[in-house]
């Protein structure tokens, strides 16, 4: 039996173009700080590091994979996005980049697949970027990737309906990555890292938002791809449960025909990147190994790429629940 192929779901590339446009602005910036590195600005704050040439260069970025017995990337844009420019920037940049992505798809085939890039500040034009990307690069465009929050309006907002709707409709899987956290402010009061807390309870609370407001009931063809292990939601369905059944009422919500735990279970898939072994097995134990797939934040400092194949070759799991996580869920979800 041939070896699974190992695929690396959350992973991040500046495309080259992009990386010097934002070496260009004043806000988002983008600040070189040696040969291959730079500090990546949003409102005065560093909200991402560039530490290695393949964060940028795919050539570089194949060596590492190789160091690192990874086999296949679905490449994704990360922030500062192209939703922070005006308009009509936005919705050109969107372009380019996902241009771009296809370009390096098509250069080492086998080996990237990416999701699309979209400029949430138009609407309409975003929408019809999907529609695009699905007949120009079908063969690479695999996913979509979200925020956790688009513009400091959370994803429950019912003007991102149609985001989650063109999703289902598309099979297109969404990855939700932290975006400046809308508790930036109170983080920056007691003076902890986004990267601690910030990010993965924004996508908590984005994820959990859309389960509670009935997003999944209506698109139970809806897949979310829910990074840094789920952030805090598979060590929390009971209280998921509790909290819904307990309050949902009085906040305003329907009454859903499943408990909150079970939406997440069945629509949401978790990454591996934690790397703590402990921490792994948990939400293995919690959302089985159908429903965990690998990433390793490629290069981003809370990641691991050279450490994310044992993370999962380590667990006291079965070979063949292994795999699953490995790459054979991938491929099953983004239909590779």
């Amino acid at each position: 039996m041939a070896k699974q192929k190992s695929i690396d779901v959350h992973n991040h590339l500046y495309p080259i173009r992009w990386l010097n446009q934002l070496e260009k602005m004043s806000n988002p910036k983008l600040v070189k700080t040696g040969p291959t590195s730079y500090l990546a600005y949003q409102n005065d704050v560093i909200v991402a590091h560039i530490d290695r040439a393949g964060h940028y260069d795919p050539a570089a970025r194949v060596e590492d994979l190789d160091k690192a017995g990874l086999d296949v990337q679905i490449l994704s844009q990360t922030i500062p996005s192209v939703e922070l420019l005006p308009a009509a920037e936005g919705v050109e940049w969107a372009k380019r980049i996902n241009d771009d992505m296809s370009e390096i798809c098509q250069k080492y085939p086998g080996r990237f697949y990416f999701y699309i890039t979209l400029p949430y500040q138009d609407k309409d034009a975003a929408l019809k970027e999907i529609e695009r990307c699905t007949k120009e690069y079908s063969q690479y465009a695999k996913g979509i990737q979200y925020f956790s929050n688009l513009f400091g309006k959370p994803a429950n907002s019912p003007e991102f309906a149609d985001y989650y709707a063109a999703a289902a409709k598309y099979d297109l899987p969404m990855l939700f990555h932290p975006a400046s956290p809308l508790t930036a402010e109170a983080l920056k009061l007691i003076r902890l890292p986004f990267q601690l807390y910030g990010y993965t309870l924004d996508t908590t609370m984005a994820v959990v938002s859309l389960i509670f407001n009935g997003t999944m009931e209506r698109l139970p063809g809806l897949k979310i791809i829910h990074s840094h292990l789920g952030g805090m939601a598979p060590y929390m369905l009971r209280r998921l449960d509790d909290s819904f059944k307990g309050y949902g009422k009085e906040w305003g919500y329907e009454d859903l025909p499943k408990k909150p735990s079970e939406y997440y279970q069945a629509q949401v898939w978790t990454d591996t990147c934690n790397f703590n072994k402990p921490a792994v097995t948990c939400c293995y134990q919690v959302m089985g190994a159908d429903h965990m797939v690998v990433g390793t934040d490629y290069a981003h400092r809370v990641g691991d790429p050279e450490g994310a194949i044992a993370n999962v070759n380590n667990l006291d799991i079965p070979q063949a629940d292994k795999d699953k996580i490995l790459g054979a869920n991938v491929e099953k979800i983004f239909n590779l």
